[in-house]
Protein backbone atom coordinates (compact mmCIF):
# COMPACT_ATOMS: atom_id res chain seq x y z
CA UNK A 1 0.00 0.00 0.00
CA UNK A 2 1.19 3.57 -1.14
CA UNK A 3 0.36 5.36 2.43
CA UNK A 4 0.00 8.83 2.42
CA UNK A 5 -0.50 10.06 5.90
CA UNK A 6 0.93 8.76 9.07
CA UNK A 7 -1.46 10.14 12.09
CA UNK A 8 0.45 9.53 15.93
CA UNK A 9 -1.34 9.79 19.32
CA UNK A 10 1.29 12.05 21.68
CA UNK A 11 0.85 10.14 25.29
CA UNK A 12 2.48 6.39 25.40
CA UNK A 13 3.17 6.45 21.62
CA UNK A 14 5.28 9.50 20.49
CA UNK A 15 5.66 10.81 24.61
CA UNK A 16 6.48 7.99 26.43
CA UNK A 17 4.91 9.12 29.77
CA UNK A 18 6.45 11.59 31.93
CA UNK A 19 9.46 11.94 29.39
CA UNK A 20 10.17 13.96 26.30
CA UNK A 21 10.08 12.87 22.87
CA UNK A 22 13.37 11.05 21.82
CA UNK A 23 15.40 12.25 19.41
CA UNK A 24 14.89 8.26 17.19
CA UNK A 25 11.48 9.31 17.22
CA UNK A 26 12.31 13.04 15.77
CA UNK A 27 14.13 11.69 13.55
CA UNK A 28 11.66 9.42 12.06
CA UNK A 29 8.66 12.12 11.60
CA UNK A 30 11.89 13.86 9.58
CA UNK A 31 11.91 11.30 7.70
CA UNK A 32 8.70 11.13 6.68
CA UNK A 33 8.33 15.00 5.64
CA UNK A 34 11.53 14.33 3.58
CA UNK A 35 9.52 11.46 1.91
CA UNK A 36 6.21 13.79 1.32
CA UNK A 37 4.43 11.48 3.99
CA UNK A 38 1.77 13.79 5.63
CA UNK A 39 1.75 13.76 9.67
CA UNK A 40 -1.01 14.60 11.89
CA UNK A 41 -1.34 14.15 15.56
CA UNK A 42 -4.56 12.54 17.12
CA UNK A 43 -4.75 13.03 20.58
CA UNK A 44 -7.21 13.26 23.78
CA UNK A 45 -5.20 16.30 24.87
CA UNK A 46 -6.92 19.86 24.30
CA UNK A 47 -5.05 22.60 22.11
CA UNK A 48 -3.29 23.99 24.89
CA UNK A 49 -1.96 21.17 26.31
CA UNK A 50 -0.54 20.02 23.44
CA UNK A 51 1.41 23.15 22.12
CA UNK A 52 4.85 22.43 23.20
CA UNK A 53 4.64 19.00 21.10
CA UNK A 54 3.63 20.73 17.94
CA UNK A 55 5.73 23.23 17.89
CA UNK A 56 8.49 20.60 18.34
CA UNK A 57 7.13 18.40 15.51
CA UNK A 58 6.39 21.00 13.63
CA UNK A 59 3.03 19.39 12.92
CA UNK A 60 0.24 21.67 11.68
CA UNK A 61 -2.87 19.50 11.22
CA UNK A 62 -4.05 18.01 14.33
CA UNK A 63 -7.03 16.31 15.97
CA UNK A 64 -8.17 16.99 19.42
CA UNK A 65 -10.35 16.22 22.71
CA UNK A 66 -10.43 12.58 21.02
CA UNK A 67 -11.58 13.56 17.83
CA UNK A 68 -14.34 16.75 19.07
CA UNK A 69 -11.81 19.27 17.29
CA UNK A 70 -10.03 19.14 14.04
CA UNK A 71 -7.55 21.87 12.59
CA UNK A 72 -5.97 21.07 9.31
CA UNK A 73 -2.80 23.18 8.27
CA UNK A 74 -3.54 25.31 11.29
CA UNK A 75 -7.13 26.48 10.51
CA UNK A 76 -10.27 24.95 12.56
CA UNK A 77 -12.51 22.52 10.33
CA UNK A 78 -15.06 20.86 12.69
CA UNK A 79 -15.44 21.60 16.39
CA UNK A 80 -18.61 19.19 18.24
CA UNK A 81 -19.24 20.53 22.16
CA UNK A 82 -20.62 18.51 24.63
CA UNK A 83 -24.64 19.49 24.70
CA UNK A 84 -25.83 21.89 27.56
CA UNK A 85 -28.40 19.59 28.86
CA UNK A 86 -26.08 17.02 28.98
CA UNK A 87 -23.53 19.13 30.69
CA UNK A 88 -25.96 19.77 33.62
CA UNK A 89 -26.93 15.89 33.80
CA UNK A 90 -23.16 14.99 34.76
CA UNK A 91 -22.94 18.48 36.88
CA UNK A 92 -25.79 17.27 38.80
CA UNK A 93 -24.70 13.07 39.52
CA UNK A 94 -20.67 14.26 40.54
CA UNK A 95 -22.55 17.08 43.26
CA UNK A 96 -24.42 14.40 44.39
CA UNK A 97 -21.75 11.92 44.94
CA UNK A 98 -18.95 14.80 45.81
CA UNK A 99 -16.85 13.59 42.54
CA UNK A 100 -15.05 17.02 41.00
CA UNK A 101 -14.83 17.89 37.47
CA UNK A 102 -12.36 19.45 34.79
CA UNK A 103 -14.33 21.18 32.37
CA UNK A 104 -12.19 21.62 28.97
CA UNK A 105 -12.93 24.48 26.94
CA UNK A 106 -11.84 25.70 23.30
CA UNK A 107 -8.96 27.95 25.00
CA UNK A 108 -9.08 27.47 28.67
CA UNK A 109 -9.68 24.77 30.93
CA UNK A 110 -10.83 24.95 34.91
CA UNK A 111 -11.58 22.58 37.75
CA UNK A 112 -14.74 22.27 40.17
CA UNK A 113 -12.52 21.03 43.06
CA UNK A 114 -8.77 22.39 43.40
CA UNK A 115 -7.92 20.55 46.46
CA UNK A 116 -9.62 17.45 46.08
CA UNK A 117 -6.71 14.53 46.27
CA UNK A 118 -8.23 13.18 42.51
CA UNK A 119 -7.49 16.33 40.80
CA UNK A 120 -3.92 16.74 42.44
CA UNK A 121 -3.20 13.21 41.32
CA UNK A 122 -4.18 13.87 38.17
CA UNK A 123 -2.19 16.99 37.41
CA UNK A 124 0.62 16.38 39.41
CA UNK A 125 3.12 16.15 36.63
CA UNK A 126 2.43 18.78 35.03
CA UNK A 127 2.86 22.91 35.46
CA UNK A 128 -0.21 24.08 34.20
CA UNK A 129 -1.64 26.42 36.62
CA UNK A 130 -5.16 25.20 37.63
CA UNK A 131 -8.15 27.96 37.69
CA UNK A 132 -11.63 27.21 39.39
CA UNK A 133 -14.43 26.92 37.18
CA UNK A 134 -17.07 29.75 38.18
CA UNK A 135 -20.28 28.18 38.86
CA UNK A 136 -21.69 29.14 35.06
CA UNK A 137 -18.53 28.63 33.50
CA UNK A 138 -20.01 25.29 31.45
CA UNK A 139 -23.02 27.47 30.66
CA UNK A 140 -20.96 30.55 29.19
CA UNK A 141 -17.90 28.69 27.19
CA UNK A 142 -18.51 25.44 24.22
CA UNK A 143 -17.07 22.61 26.49
CA UNK A 144 -15.32 19.62 23.62
CA UNK A 145 -14.50 17.13 27.06
CA UNK A 146 -14.31 16.71 30.49
CA UNK A 147 -12.59 14.89 33.13
CA UNK A 148 -14.13 13.21 35.96
CA UNK A 149 -12.30 12.41 39.30
CA UNK A 150 -13.00 9.43 40.75
CA UNK A 151 -12.74 5.67 41.26
CA UNK A 152 -13.39 3.36 38.92
CA UNK A 153 -16.54 1.73 40.47
CA UNK A 154 -18.33 4.96 40.76
CA UNK A 155 -17.73 5.28 36.60
CA UNK A 156 -20.10 2.69 36.04
CA UNK A 157 -23.30 4.63 37.00
CA UNK A 158 -22.71 7.78 35.36
CA UNK A 159 -22.36 5.10 32.24
CA UNK A 160 -25.76 3.75 32.91
CA UNK A 161 -27.74 7.27 33.48
CA UNK A 162 -25.87 9.03 30.96
CA UNK A 163 -25.75 7.09 27.39
CA UNK A 164 -24.89 10.20 25.52
CA UNK A 165 -21.13 10.41 26.77
CA UNK A 166 -18.34 7.91 26.79
CA UNK A 167 -16.17 7.37 30.33
CA UNK A 168 -12.65 5.94 29.56
CA UNK A 169 -10.30 5.74 31.89
CA UNK A 170 -6.76 7.47 31.68
CA UNK A 171 -4.81 3.97 32.92
CA UNK A 172 -5.88 0.94 34.72
CA UNK A 173 -4.72 2.34 38.13
CA UNK A 174 -5.87 6.06 37.34
CA UNK A 175 -8.76 7.83 39.11
CA UNK A 176 -9.79 10.53 36.02
CA UNK A 177 -11.51 9.05 33.27
CA UNK A 178 -12.37 11.27 29.66
CA UNK A 179 -15.50 11.94 29.43
CA UNK A 180 -16.86 12.46 25.50
CA UNK A 181 -19.64 12.35 23.33
CA UNK A 182 -20.98 8.86 22.90
CA UNK A 183 -20.61 9.79 18.88
CA UNK A 184 -17.67 11.09 18.98
CA UNK A 185 -13.83 9.61 19.02
CA UNK A 186 -10.75 10.01 17.18
CA UNK A 187 -11.92 8.12 14.48
CA UNK A 188 -14.61 11.01 13.70
CA UNK A 189 -12.20 13.97 13.72
CA UNK A 190 -9.69 11.62 11.74
CA UNK A 191 -12.12 11.13 9.04
CA UNK A 192 -12.89 15.00 8.60
CA UNK A 193 -9.30 15.27 8.69
CA UNK A 194 -8.68 13.03 5.95
CA UNK A 195 -11.77 14.30 4.07
CA UNK A 196 -10.09 17.52 3.92
CA UNK A 197 -6.52 16.23 2.83
CA UNK A 198 -8.47 13.96 0.14
CA UNK A 199 -6.84 11.33 1.48
CA UNK A 200 -8.78 7.64 2.31
CA UNK A 201 -8.61 5.66 5.31
CA UNK A 202 -7.05 2.80 4.01
CA UNK A 203 -3.91 5.26 3.01
CA UNK A 204 -3.42 6.48 6.21
CA UNK A 205 -1.37 4.39 9.20
CA UNK A 206 -2.16 5.57 12.79
CA UNK A 207 -0.10 4.66 16.03
CA UNK A 208 -1.95 4.65 19.55
CA UNK A 209 -1.89 2.99 22.94
CA UNK A 210 -4.75 3.99 25.13
CA UNK A 211 -8.60 2.88 24.86
CA UNK A 212 -9.28 5.95 23.44
CA UNK A 213 -7.21 5.29 20.23
CA UNK A 214 -9.43 1.69 19.29
CA UNK A 215 -12.05 3.42 17.28
CA UNK A 216 -8.72 5.13 15.18
CA UNK A 217 -6.87 2.09 14.72
CA UNK A 218 -9.56 0.33 13.28
CA UNK A 219 -10.27 3.03 11.13
CA UNK A 220 -7.79 3.28 8.76
CA UNK A 221 -5.65 1.02 6.57
CA UNK A 222 -3.00 0.27 8.98
CA UNK A 223 -2.89 0.69 12.55
CA UNK A 224 -0.59 0.16 14.80
CA UNK A 225 -0.64 -0.78 18.72
CA UNK A 226 2.26 0.15 21.11
CA UNK A 227 3.86 -2.44 23.07
CA UNK A 228 2.32 -1.23 25.88
CA UNK A 229 -1.15 -0.94 24.94
CA UNK A 230 -3.70 -3.22 26.52
CA UNK A 231 -5.00 -6.49 24.92
CA UNK A 232 -8.59 -4.70 23.65
CA UNK A 233 -6.29 -1.95 22.10
CA UNK A 234 -3.82 -4.51 20.17
CA UNK A 235 -6.67 -6.70 19.04
CA UNK A 236 -7.98 -3.42 17.14
CA UNK A 237 -4.73 -3.14 15.18
CA UNK A 238 -3.18 -4.73 12.54
CA UNK A 239 0.80 -4.47 13.99
CA UNK A 240 2.14 -3.85 17.72
CA UNK A 241 5.24 -2.13 17.72
CA UNK A 242 7.52 -1.45 21.19
CA UNK A 243 6.75 1.33 23.59
CA UNK A 244 7.17 4.61 23.40
CA UNK A 245 10.07 4.40 25.27
CA UNK A 246 11.70 1.71 22.84
CA UNK A 247 10.96 4.20 20.55
CA UNK A 248 7.89 2.22 19.01
CA UNK A 249 6.82 4.67 16.47
CA UNK A 250 10.58 4.57 14.99
CA UNK A 251 10.11 0.74 14.89
CA UNK A 252 7.11 0.61 13.26
CA UNK A 253 7.87 2.73 10.71
CA UNK A 254 10.75 0.61 9.93
CA UNK A 255 9.40 -2.55 9.54
CA UNK A 256 6.67 -0.83 7.21
CA UNK A 257 9.40 0.03 5.06
CA UNK A 258 8.31 4.16 5.72
CA UNK A 259 11.46 5.29 6.76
Amino acid sequence: MNYKVVILDIDGTILPHGKTISPATFGAIQQLRDKNIKVVIATGRAPYFSNSIIHDTGVDSMVFFNGAYAYHEGKEIYKNAIEKEVLEKVLTMSHGYLHPLTFLAGTRFTVSDLNHPFVTEAYMHDSWQLELAPPHFWKDQDIYQLFLHCELEDEVSYQQEIPELDFRRWTSGARTCDVNLTKSNKAVGVSKLLEKMGIAPDEAIAFGDGLNDIEMLSLVGMGVAMGSARDEVKQAAKMVTFSAEEDGVRFGLERLGLI
